[in-house]
C-alpha cells in the first residue's frame, strides 16, 4: 500500500482527520511536538508521573489498526488496515538503543518509534510469517466480514505479533493493546523508523465490515432544544463499561473533588467539570452519562445535559486547536522546498554556511558546494517566492542560519572515506624523499613528527603541534610550492600563505581555520617579535569576537606552521629554538603526484597507535644542538669569547667579574651598546656556556 491511512482525533474520541502513516513518522523524526515530549521526559526523570501524562494528553492522538468517520467506535469504523499495533514499555535506557537495532532489522517492523515518555517503543507490524499469512487469507475469503469476526481475526494476529516480537526482543509486550481501536501518542525521535519497502506489501484497507448499529448518522443540532433531544437519546440498552472506562471515570472523579464539590447549587459545574476529565481521558460521553447516573443520578436530576455541555465544549474546543495544528506552517514548507532543492551545511571549521544546489546551472559549481552569501540567500528567497510559499527574507535566514544545516568537519569527513593504512608502505617517508637535504636523517625523522602533529592538530580539539618545519634553501628551488602541494585538493582553502601578527585579530582567527600556514621569508622577523611569534605558535585556542558578532568566542586552533627562508642563520633566541626543525635544502621534487591517500592513512594511523610527533628529554638537547648550526649569534655573545674563555681544570688564575663589568670591557673594544637588552644577552651566553657563578659580599652574581 502506498499511503497507509492513520485517523487522527480531538481528544481521544472525536474525529478530526485523517492523515498518512508516513507522515505521522515524518512529524516524529522532525520533532514537530519536540518541545511538548521534552516536557514529559523532564517530568518523568523528576518522578513526576501524573503531571508526565497530563502533558501527554496534549500530544495528537492516532489510531492506525481500524479508521474511523465520526467516532472512535464500532459503528464509525470505516476501515482495517491490517497493521498490528505494539506497546512496549519501561525499558532500561541502556537497552533502549539495542532493542531498536533489532526492532528496525526485523523484515516484519513496518515502523517504529520511542514513546513520549522515553522507556519503551511503539512498533507497527505487518507480520508474514506462514501462520499471519493464513490468518490473511481466510480473512479475505469472506465477501463481507462481520464485526464480531474481524474482532477475532484481530486478536489472533494481534497474540501472533505478539509472541513473535517477545520471543525476538526477550521483552515483555503490553497485553492491553489487543483492541481493534488501540490508538497511540504522536511523539519525538529522530531515529524513527519506516520500513518503505514492507509498506508496499500491506493490503489494501479492508472496508467490506458489516458494523454493529450505532448513533452514525444523527444530526447534532445547535438549539439548547436539540442538544437536550440528543441527550434524552443516550442508549438505554448500551454495554456495561468497560474495566478500564470504570477505573478513568473514578480517577476523574476524584481530580473534580479536590477542586469542587458536588452539592446543592453547585451540581451542575461539578458534573461539567467531570465531564471535561471524561473528555480528555477518552471516556465515551455515552459511558461517562452512565456511570455518572450510576453514581450520582437522583430522583429528577438531569446528569446528561451537563456533561453532554462539557464535551461539547471541550470537542470544539480541541477541533479550533487542530484545524490550527493540521494548518501547513510556513517553516515546514520552507523546510521542504530547501530539502527538495539544497543541500545546506555548516563548516565548522571556517564556521560558514555552505549549500549544494541540486539544480545549479554553472559548471564549476555542479555538484560542488560553494560559501552561503548574500546573493544565495537572494537566490533561494527568489525561488521560494516563485514557488508560491510566502516568507520575509530574514524568515528564511533565520530557518538557514540555525540548527537546520547539518554541521561539517571537513578534515573529519576527509579521513574518514580513506581506506586503512597496509601498515607496509612508508607514504610519509616517500614524500619526504622528494625534499634532499644536508641533514638528511633528520630532515626525515623531523617531518614525520610534524606531519603526524599537524593531523592531530586537525583532529583533536585539544592537541596543538608545537613544532614548526623551517625549509633553507636558495631563491627560486620551489619550496613554497612544495609546502603548497602538502594539503590535498578538497583542503586547499586551509592553506595560508604569509606571516602571522599576534596582535592582529584577524591573524589570530586564522590559527582557527587553516591548517597550514607558511610564513615565507621567515628571516623577516624580529628579534622584538619573535616572543610574541613562539607564544601564538603554542597557543591552544583564540578567543576573539569576529565582526558582527555580539560577544567574544573560544575559537579551537587548528593551525601548523611551517618556514621557508632564504637564510641559513634564520634563528636568533640564544636560550633554545626547540620548537624549530631547521633544514638546509638542497633540491625539492615538486613536480611527483603525492599520494595524499596513503600520506594521510598513515598518518592517522600512527596517529591512533599513539606515535611520538614531539620531542622530549634528551631529544631536546639534540635539537638544540642541531640549531645552532642556524642561529644567528649576537655580537655581545661572539665577543664574549673574543676577549674572555671558560677556565679549565689546569687554569689556577681566574678572575670572578660582575657581568656590567664583563660587558664594560666587551663594550670598550667591541663598540657595544650597554644596555638592559645587551645585559641580558650577555648574561644567557654567560649560563649557556657554563661559566660558574658566585654570590659576592653584595650579593651580586659573579662569573
Amino acid at each position: 500500500m502506498e499511503n497507509i491511512p492513520v485517523t487522527a482525533y480531538s481528544g481521544f474520541s472525536n474525529v478530526r482527520g485523517e492523515i498518512t502513516l508516513r507522515k505521522v513518522i515524518e512529524n516524529i523524526t522532525k520533532g514537530l511536538h519536540a518541545r511538548l515530549v521534552f516536557k514529559i521526559r523532564m517530568l518523568v526523570s523528576q518522578g513526576k508521573t501524573e503531571e508526565a501524562n497530563n502533558v501527554k494528553k496534549q500530544l495528537p492522538f492516532y489510531t492506525v489498526t481500524a479508521t474511523y468517520r465520526q467516532k472512535r467506535q464500532a459503528y464509525s469504523m470505516t476501515g482495517y488496515t491490517r497493521v498490528i499495533l505494539l506497546d512496549i514499555d519501561d525499558l532500561p535506557e541502556g537497552k533502549l538503543e539495542e532493542l531498536r537495532k533489532k526492532i528496525n532489522g526485523d523484515p516484519n517492523t513496518l515502523a517504529s518509534f520511542l514513546t513520549p515518555k522515553g522507556h519503551g517503543f511503539k512498533l507497527f507490524v505487518f507480520l508474514k510469517t506462514a501462520y499471519a499469512i493464513r490468518l490473511r487469507e481466510a480473512l479475505a475469503a469472506e465477501d463481507k466480514v462481520e464485526f464480531n469476526a474481524l474482532e477475532k481475526h484481530h486478536l489472533a494476529m494481534y497474540n501472533a505479533c505478539r509472541e513473535y516480537y517477545e520471543q525476538l526482543l526477550g521483552v515483555e509486550v503490553d497485553g492491553s493493546g489487543k483492541d481493534i481501536s488501540r490508538g497511540f501518542f504522536t511523539s519525538y525521535d529522530d531515529k524513527a523508523y519506516l520500513n518503505e519497502e514492507l509498506m508496499k506489501e500491506v493490503d489494501g484497507t479492508l472496508t467490506d465490515i458489516v458494523l454493529p448499529e450505532g448513533t452514525a448518522g444523527k444530526k447534532k443540532s445547535t438549539k439548547a432544544a436539540g442538544d437536550k433531544a440528543s441527550v434524552d437519546k443516550v442508549k438505554a440498552d448500551k454495554p456495561e463499561a468497560e474495566p478500564w472506562e470504570r477505573m478513568e471515570f473514578n480517577k476523574a472523579v476524584l481530580a473534580v473533588k479536590r477542586i469542587s464539590r458536588f452539592e446543592e447549587g453547585n451540581r451542575d459545574n461539578f458534573l461539567f467539570a467531570l465531564g471535561n476529565k471524561c473528555y480528555t481521558k477518552g471516556i465515551d460521553e455515552e459511558v461517562a452519562v452512565r456511570l455518572a447516573r450510576e453514581k450520582f443520578g437522583q430522583e429528577g436530576m438531569d446528569v446528561a445535559m451537563p456533561l453532554h455541555n462539557a464535551y461539547t465544549y471541550t470537542d470544539k474546543t480541541y477541533e479550533a486547536l487542530g484545524r490550527k495544528e493540521e494548518k501547513t506552517d510556513t517553516i515546514n514548507l520552507v523546510i521542504d522546498f530547501l530539502k527538495a532543492h539544497y543541500d545546506i551545511r555548516r563548516n565548522v571549521i571556517l564556521d560558514r554556511l555552505e549549500y549544494l544546489d541540486f539544480n545549479e546551472k554553472e559548471e564549476r559549481w555542479k555538484g560542488n558546494f560553494r560559501p552561503m552569501r548574500a546573493r544565495s540567500f537572494n537566490s533561494i528567497f527568489l525561488q521560494l517566492q516563485l514557488a508560491g510559499i510566502r516568507c520575509y527574507r530574514n524568515f528564511l535566514q533565520a530557518v538557514i542560519d540555525s540548527s537546520y544545516a547539518r554541521e561539517f568537519n571537513p578534515f573529519m569527513e576527509y579521513i574518514g572515506k580513506l581506506k586503512p593504512w597496509d601498515g607496509v608502505t612508508d607514504y610519509i617517508g616517500e614524500l619526504a624523499d622528494t625534499v634532499q637535504t644536508e641533514d638528511r636523517e633528520f630532515w626525515k625523522t623531523s617531518f614525520r613528527r610534524w606531519f603526524v602533529g599537524m593531523l592531530a592538530g586537525a583532529l583533536k580539539d585539544d592537541t596543538v603541534n608545537h613544532l614548526v618545519i623551517i625549509l633553507y634553501s636558495e631563491q627560486g628551488k620551489g619550496k613554497s610550492t612544495w609546502i603548497r602541494r602538502l594539503l590535498p585538493p578538497e583542503w586547499k582553502e586551509y592553506y595560508r600563505n604569509g606571516m602571522v601578527d599576534p596582535g592582529n585579530k584577524d591573524h589570530q582567527i586564522l590559527l582557527s581555520t587553516h591548517l597550514i600556514i607558511n610564513m615565507e621569508e621567515f628571516e623577516g622577523v624580529r628579534i622584538g617579535d619573535m616572543a610574541g611569534l613562539k607564544r601564538i605558535i603554542t597557543q591552544e585556542s583564540v578567543t576573539e569576537r569576529k565582526a558582527y558578532d555580539m560577544q567574544a568566542y573560544n575559537y579551537i586552533r587548528h593551525a601548523s606552521f611551517i618556514a621557508s627562508t632564504n637564510n641559513r642563520q634564520c634563528l636568533q633566541d640564544i636560550g633554545g629554538n626547540r620548537r624549530f626543525l631547521p633544514s638546509s635544502v638542497i633540491s625539492l621534487d615538486y613536480r611527483t603526484p603525492v599520494n595524499y591517500e596513503g600520506v594521510y592513512a598513515q598518518a592517522y594511523a600512527l596517529l591512533k597507535q599513539g606515535f611520538q610527533y614531539w620531542y622530549e628529554g634528551e631529544e631536546i638537547d639534540g635539537l638544540n644542538r642541531h640549531n645552532e648550526r642556524h642561529r644567528m649569534k649576537d655580537p655581545v655573545e661572539e665577543d664574549l669569547f673574543v676577549y674572555f674563555r671558560k677556565p679549565g681544570p689546569e687554569d689556577l688564575h681566574v678572575k670572578w667579574m660582575p657581568a656590567a663589568a664583563i660587558l664594560s670591557k666587551i663594550a670598550t673594544y667591541g663598540k657595544i651598546q650597554v644596555n638592559r637588552q645587551t645585559t641580558q644577552t650577555l648574561v644567557l651566553s654567560l649560563e649557556k656556556y657554563g661559566f660558574r657563578t658566585r654570590r659576592d659580599r653584595q650579593g651580586s652574581t659573579e662569573y
